[in-house]
């Protein structure tokens, strides 16, 4: 459970991952841009202070230092009133939705203040409250009441840095989410391919304990045949005609037996061993007929063409009489069409029956040894077929069709005679 889990475990921690450190690079990007804000209108303040607390009643003055600074409005505000600010305006009403009542206060009072103290379309603006003393109040000295406040408002500038700082975490949570998602289907992926290949390997391991089990078994079994077969051979000889119809017909049955434990302790031997091939040149087609001819009751539809392939011709005529054999063992006048092209630097050979074709159910174990579900059938015969193909080089699959049964063969092709 927790191995099919751990794609979506692991997508959703490189998720979590992403989408946090995003959010939390972007919020220290807006917190960067906002200090730079808060610090431009601090400087602003400071300077004016410093160096033109007088004369900021001409208009002229405000509108150079909201110029400089780029700032968004400079006043200089008296109360509730606005005496002059930076647009040129004549002197009105002090608006409290852009200014602090309070903060308006303390800076009269003397008490300096910046902050954020509004939004504009999401965009903050930084508004600096600063005490400059009148004329009347620095002629009288020291320690008098300040009357006047010089207000300083900045946001704008910065809409482009706020803008790129959104566009930037926006495209962070994408670029998370994009990657989350690329690791799970590739952490599925993963586990899919480990999953076959646990079972590819399991499967392996079988295969090869059944290989020495079926070579023991059939060397255990191959002599005590012959031996069965060379007594009652020796014991109808010797007896003749004083067997009888019946004694005659029960040794004939039993020599048919061994005849068939004889078969399939051959393929056991076949599926077990590696036993050398023979291979050469010959025309696919002409194996086909071959094979055809040992099936009577099918209709076998072959190219007139030769394609050639290197193979051994006796292992390669086994598997297409194993196939024809089910063919016609599925549907006795069955018809099997068989197609051959070439693929690369293989030859594909098909043969497609009318008959009742194969369960989705049994598709799965059609090559596994003893899987066999006909009456009297061992098993070995698509097992068999499959790995004979396989060690002339070739591939032998079952394609799944509408109607009948499809087997392919894929051998390797031959540059002598003409090729399809």
């Amino acid at each position: 459970m927790v191995r099919r889990a751990a794609p979506l475990l692991l997508a959703v921690s490189s998720l979590g991952f992403g989408f946090g450190a995003a959010a939390w690079l972007s919020s220290e990007a807006q917190a960067a841009v906002e200090q730079l804000l808060l610090e431009q209108v601090r400087g602003a303040g400071a300077v004016v202070q410093a160096f033109a607390p007088t004369r900021l009643e001409d208009g002229a003055a405000l509108k150079r230092l909201k110029a400089s600074g780029d700032f968004d409005e400079v006043s200089l505000v008296e109360g509730k009133q606005v005496l002059a600010d930076g647009a040129g305006l004549p002197a009105h009403g002090v608006d409290l939705l852009r200014f602090d009542a309070a903060k308006l206060d303390a800076a009269a009072a003397g008490t300096s203040a910046v902050a954020l103290d509004y939004e504009v379309g999401g965009l903050p603006f930084a508004v600096g409250y600063f005490p400059v003393p009148g004329p009347l109040d620095s002629a009288r000295g020291r320690g008098e009441r300040v009357g006047r406040v010089l207000v300083v408002e900045a946001g704008s500038r910065f809409a482009e840095p706020a803008r790129r700082v959104a566009r930037a975490r926006t495209t962070a949570f994408v670029s998370s989410f994009m990657g989350a998602l690329a690791l799970f289907f590739l952490a599925l992926a993963w586990s899919r391919l480990e999953t076959r290949w646990r079972a590819a390997a399991a499967q392996a391991a079988f295969a090869q304990a059944l290989q020495r089990f079926a070579a023991m078994a059939a060397h255990e079994v191959r002599n005590p045949l012959a031996t069965i077969r060379g007594l009652l051979e020796l014991y109808r000889e010797r007896r003749g005609e004083g067997l009888g119809e019946d004694g005659a017909r029960v040794v004939k049955d039993v020599l048919g037996e061994v005849d068939r434990l004889s078969r399939v302790t051959g393929d056991l031997l076949d599926l077990s061993s590696e036993r050398p091939l023979s291979t050469e040149s010959r025309a696919v087609e002409e194996l086909v007929k071959e094979a055809a001819s040992l099936n009577p009751s099918l209709t076998v539809r072959c190219p007139e063409t030769k394609t050639w392939v290197e193979v051994d011709a006796l292992r390669l005529g086994q598997v297409l009489q194993n196939l024809l054999r089910n063919a016609a063992q599925a549907r006795a006048d069955a018809t099997v069409n068989v197609e051959v092209k070439r693929e690369g630097e293989l030859i594909s050979v098909s043969l497609h029956d009318d008959g009742p074709g194969v369960s989705a159910a049994k598709q799965e174990r059609l090559f596994q040894p003893f899987a066999s579900e006909k009456p009297g059938g061992h098993g070995l015969g698509l097992a068999l077929s499959q790995r004979l193909v396989e060690r002339m080089g070739g591939t032998l699959r079952f394609i799944s069709t509408a109607r009948g049964a499809c087997f392919e063969l894929r051998l390797p092709k031959s540059d002598v005679g003409p090729l399809v």
